[in-house]
């Protein structure tokens, strides 16, 4: 009987929240509209759940001539990698689905390298609360030098909001290459979307 009880209020103060987060975000659309510009609570949450991430989006391997570090490398044993996680946007179709709103992340290399990872995270600012993680998408990963796209997606709700993705990449670099492999984090600027 407890533990119903918990759960109920548990389910009310979730709807509750709910329901203020989709009649909020009108007005604070509207006066940002108005004013050209990103409202100060939305810019404050956005760097909040960036944190203390990498800033560098171009990780390097490079040869080594020892366990202990990198060597002095000529530019033709530099493995250059690329990260970006792409603004939200009202999906049209294509690798997103209609009548949504998605978030990319693209990780790719300048030379084959034996793994590629791109994953997506979808974030949807919530007013008097921050930015909430509203979609993971799946792992796009593999071998070589292409392009890796993740793709998260939510259903779009009517009501302009403001939305941030994040991305998260992950390279392995060949043998003989340091550091054995990386993994960093990008986030989008912050974009205001509306269906």
């Amino acid at each position: 009987m407890l533990r119903r009880r918990v759960f109920g209020m548990g389910l009310a103060a979730l709807l509750a929240v709910s329901v203020a987060a989709v009649a909020t975000p009108a007005s604070a659309a509207e006066s940002a509209t108005a004013a050209g510009t990103i409202p100060q609570p939305v810019l404050a949450a956005a760097q909040a759940l960036a944190g203390e991430q990498a800033t560098a989006t171009t990780p390097t391997f490079s040869r080594t001539s020892t366990a202990r570090g990198p060597a002095t490398a000529a530019a033709a044993n530099v493995i250059t990698c690329s990260a970006r996680a792409q603004y939200p946007h009202a999906s049209t179709g294509g690798n997103g689905i209609p009548g949504s709103i998605d978030g990319k992340a693209e990780s790719w290399c300048d030379a084959p390298v034996p793994y590629i990872g791109a994953q997506a995270e979808l974030y949807q600012y919530v007013p008097g609360s921050g930015f909430f993680l509203v979609s993971v998408g799946s792992l796009n990963s593999g071998p070589g030098n292409k392009k890796y796209t993740g793709v998260a997606f939510t259903i779009c709700q009517g009501v302009p909001n403001y939305y941030v993705t994040k991305g998260i990449h992950t390279y392995t670099a060949p043998g003989g290459y340091y550091p054995p492999s990386v993994t960093l984090t990008t986030q989008s600027p912050i974009v205001q979307v509306s269906c």
